[in-house]
């Protein structure tokens, strides 16, 4: 008997792509007995994009932590962080060795128990010093290793890396498929030769499910030595999300080889409330995309891909040749791993000369770092003309700010160091957060029409069964 564990992303990842992050403190606190309860290895609660989303929407992205903390009880609860930025704060490119142990460290004390470590550059210099600054703040460390679709990198160079990631600390080594381009044949050669090479070191897998295979590679990566998988809730999965739990676990039910899987009708229950917020306020339901060759060209991860499908909608024939475009940008910029902060980029960049822009005539500011070399050095040849156009980055503006010495002092200073804008725009706690509130129709046509009450003298509906007549005085 196998125990494969499971952690949740919903409330990350899953709702990032289908409802565009919009769920909100409220709403993380609405399936929070249901998943208390669910036997899950661990929910990921805070990311590089949700803590953007939170800030725009004035919420204190430590709070949803702590919110969580309070009320999903014993269940592990899950960050990730990205060693390189995108919002090009000078010299916060890369949060280095000060920056990423004090936000570890807070992290921690808001409640997180476990983070993965991404650097997508796999810089081994700066993963020791996080997984280390992780260890020592009480976490397990959990090293990202990406994975993509390109045919010059052998099972044998991800063994290689997998086995550098622990001897750099990394406690589990978590595969990372954002683009969703994993197969089930690649799956049967890569995943024993990872398990190998990791020996006694847990291997996870995070996939997307693009190309509609995601739940396949899943259920072959728990038949292959993988230990733990991230999935979403059906609400929330498939597309350019993850695998739906639900699902996975109907199919394990039937095999005898697995023991102690997440309670089903925890699961089904949290998903339903999730459900029920997605009909309130109009998200969109979620979807499978179908199979379609262009992923593998473009190979955009998940929000990425949703938003670049959104602005191709009603000329899908034009994708195979923008996928092209990605392809070629991500060549000349020294083919990097397609994810955060590179892959908005390039994907930005391939829109613009999509679109009729003369190629490179602008360019993308994280592109424009890349090429100075600030966040490191890629695997691939450089496009020298346009280093040359764009210069030498200076030493002092390619290292961390000395600023970072104080990071630790004053939690505003660094949740503005991390997200990359001033202290004055990070919202104070809360002073209560109730959870989401499920409204009858009646109550939700009452409140929408006491929110558009004002523009109007007299406002009345009347139907079968109901009369609503509202009226200002004076």
């Amino acid at each position: 008997m196998s125990k494969l564990a499971f952690t949740d992303t919903s409330l990350t990842d899953g709702q990032a792509v289908v409802w565009s992050g919009a769920l909100d403190n409220r709403m993380l606190l609405a399936s929070a007995a249901a998943l208390s309860s669910s036997r899950l290895a661990a929910v990921e609660v805070l990311g590089p994009a949700v803590l953007d989303e939170c800030l725009a929407r004035d919420e204190h992205p430590l709070q949803r932590v702590e919110l969580a903390s309070r009320h999903y009880g014993s269940v592990p609860l899950r960050a990730t962080v990205n060693l390189l930025t995108g919002h090009g704060r000078p010299g916060a490119d890369v949060l280095g060795p000060t920056a990423i142990e004090a936000w570890l460290s807070a992290l921690a004390a808001a409640g997180i128990q476990q983070v993965v470590l991404l650097d997508p550059l796999l810089d081994l210099t700066r993963l020791k010093a996080a997984l280390n600054s992780a260890t020592a703040a009480g976490l397990i460390a959990i090293a990202a290793l990406p994975y993509s679709a390109d045919d010059d990198v052998s099972d044998d160079i991800y063994a290689q890396r997998a086995e550098s990631l622990v001897t750099a600390g990394a406690a589990r080594v978590m595969l990372r498929d954002e683009s969703g381009v994993l197969t089930p044949d690649r799956a049967h050669t890569l995943f024993p030769a990872l398990v190998s090479a990791l020996g006694d070191t847990p291997l996870d897998l995070h996939t997307r499910c693009h190309t509609a295979l995601g739940t396949v590679v899943a259920l072959e990566a728990g038949q292959l030595g993988v230990s733990g998988i991230d999935t979403a809730l059906p609400s929330v999965a498939n597309g350019a999300s993850l695998p739906s739990l639900p699902s996975l676990i109907r199919v394990l039910q039937h095999e005898q080889h697995f023991q102690d899987l997440p309670d089903l009708d925890s699961l089904l229950s949290a998903d339903a409330i999730l459900a029920e917020i997605a009909d309130q306020e109009g998200f969109p339901a979620a979807a499978p995309w179908p199979f379609d060759l262009a992923t593998y060209v473009h190979q955009l991860p998940g929000e990425v891909a949703a938003d670049v499908r959104s602005a191709l909608r009603g000329r899908w024939a034009d994708l195979h040749e923008f996928a092209a475009e990605c392809a070629v940008v991500r060549r000349e910029m020294g083919s990097p791993p397609m994810v955060a902060p590179f892959a908005r980029a390039i994907a930005e960049q391939a829109m613009c000369h999509f679109d009729g822009e003369q190629r490179y005539e602008s360019l993308r500011p994280v592109l424009r770092r890349l090429l100075q070399g600030v966040y490191g050095t890629v695997d691939g040849e450089l496009r020298t003309d346009l280093q040359e156009r764009i210069g030498l980055v200076l030493s002092s503006d390619a290292s961390p700010m000395t600023v970072e010495a104080d990071l630790g002092a004053d939690e505003a200073v660094l949740l503005a160091w991390v997200a990359g804008v001033t202290v004055a725009a990070i919202p104070p706690r809360a002073n209560a957060v109730r959870p989401y509130e499920a409204l009858t129709p009646y109550e939700s046509l009452a409140r929408g029409l006491l929110e558009r009450a004002g523009r109007y003298t007299t406002l009345s509906v009347q139907a079968p069964g109901i009369r609503i007549h509202l009226q200002q005085e004076g």
